[in-house]
């Protein structure tokens, strides 16, 4: 959770909150003891979050905590002028909310569910194959989804299991591990893009961690 110790703070967390983010789908940010926030800042902050949160679309969602009287004043005057975000969810000190770019809905409308789920993986990792960069977007003819833990494996169809891939990468990989076929690529001299699979690597993990821990609890 991101957050912010003073006023002025707005600009430098939306900068911090850039450099930091790795594709989570929540992103909280914590107001701590603020009594007051100016708008401008305050809603930069937030539109920094809706523009690293478009990869997830209507899955996205923003927590602001720790939110004063005061504070959380000032973003419900924000939001109730502005299409941009919608508020979800409201307590006394915590607003949830869901970005909402009109553009991106009626895109996302058009498309097939998996070209909408290649669309959002270009975004969070960029517009080219994560085992040999070569480019693909969302249109490509040979551009796939590539199951991080394989549906042999129990592997779900979740965004956090799936990267981008060419269609040569995806058979050569066949039902291979991710880790060792990171490995195989590298050994050949292949153009990885090691931090989105590594970083897709853990969110796959996490993502099937979730029910045997519910579980267990």
């Amino acid at each position: 959770m991101r957050r912010l110790t003073r006023d002025g703070d707005g600009d430098h967390v939306a900068l911090a909150l850039s450099a930091s983010y790795r594709g989570e789908r929540v992103i909280s940010i914590g107001f701590g003891e603020l009594e007051s926030v100016r708008q401008g800042p305050a809603t930069r902050l937030v539109r920094e979050a809706c523009r690293l949160l478009q990869p997830w679309g209507r899955e996205g969602r923003i927590e602001l905590r720790s939110l004063r009287r005061p504070v959380r004043r000032t973003f419900l005057e924000w939001l109730s002028g502005t299409e941009d975000v919608t508020v979800v969810a409201a307590a006394r000190r915590k607003l949830v909310l869901l970005p909402g770019p009109e553009e991106r809905e009626r895109l996302e409308a058009t498309l097939t569910p998996t070209r909408r789920k290649m669309l959002r993986l270009a975004e969070r990792d960029g517009e080219h194959c994560v085992w040999c960069s070569a480019q693909l977007t969302y249109r490509s003819l040979h551009a796939t989804v590539d199951h991080i833990r394989c549906r042999s494996h129990g592997g779900a169809d979740a965004l956090d299991n799936l990267v981008l891939s060419c269609a040569p990468c995806n058979h050569r990989r066949a039902n291979e591990p991710a880790s060792i076929y990171l490995e195989t690529c590298l050994d050949s001299g292949a153009t990885v893009d090691v931090d989105a699979v590594l970083r897709a690597i853990a969110r796959s993990h996490s993502h099937h961690e979730k029910p045997r821990l519910l579980r267990a609890a």
